[in-house]
């Protein structure tokens, strides 16, 4: 899916606008976005986005089976119950909650199209 070089970020976090205007066309928000990057001033603190772990931690912990596997992780929102579980299970950081629904916000690689890796101007962010 992804290659992440944390050395190669700058901070400017086009990923995080590349990843919100792909599924909020029209919005300039970086807390919508499903890739986040951590501030940890005046060094970059980490680029963290799903990279599907080999024992699928956020859909092996959720009680209601509302992530499954898709090529990438797929929330079934109608199961959710916004427990959070699946943040806490994620090794790297790559779920997090939207601000205004409380649902797992998780990378689904903008259908094949991984906006942020296209927009990441050094190639921190890349496809594999």
């Amino acid at each position: 899916m992804f290659i992440l070089k944390k050395g190669k970020c700058t901070n400017c976090r086009l990923c995080m606008l590349a990843c919100t205007a792909a599924h909020y066309p029209g919005m300039q928000s970086t807390k919508l976005a499903r890739i986040y990057i951590e501030d940890a001033w005046p060094e970059i603190g980490g680029i963290h986005v799903c990279l599907p772990c080999k024992d699928r931690s956020c859909i092996s912990v959720c009680p209601e089976e509302a992530l499954v596997w898709e090529d990438h992780v797929v929330l079934l929102a109608d199961k959710c119950t916004r427990c959070g579980l699946c943040v806490d299970a994620c090794p790297v950081g790559g779920v997090r909650l939207h601000p205004e629904t409380g649902n797992p916000h998780i990378c689904d690689t903008c259908d094949g199209i991984y906006s942020c890796a296209k927009t990441c101007p050094t190639g921190a962010i890349s496809r594999r």
